[in-house]
């Protein structure tokens, strides 16, 4: 059980085989629940630089996402967003278990 209420759901397309040409095709589509928060943060990506998300998604314990994949979320208004994930950030209890896992879009 999540320690934080789940109640919008996201969309995870899996990065798939290459196709010859540089480009990924998409691979497998994931549904999870998430608390979504729609705000703008600076935060800290892969390389070290300072970059600007619009989505702080909160996943329960450690769900399957890495850089390559592409997170799809649609909104109560029908906005939908799909991006890579700009930053992923895993918080971690005292016995080292995954509690939540926060990732910026």
């Amino acid at each position: 059980m999540p320690i934080i209420p789940m109640k919008q759901t996201v969309t995870v397309t899996k990065a798939g085989a290459s196709d010859g040409w540089g480009k990924t095709a998409p691979g497998a589509d994931i549904t999870y629940k998430a608390r979504v928060v729609e705000e703008t943060n600076v935060v800290t990506n892969q390389a070290g630089e300072e970059a600007v998300a619009s989505l702080r998604i909160t996943f329960d314990k450690l769900p399957d996402i890495t850089y390559d994949d592409a997170i799809t979320y649609t909104n109560e208004l029908g906005v939908t967003v799909k991006r890579p994930p700009v930053s992923i950030k895993v918080k971690r209890g005292m016995g080292g278990k995954p509690l939540i896992t926060e990732v910026y879009v």
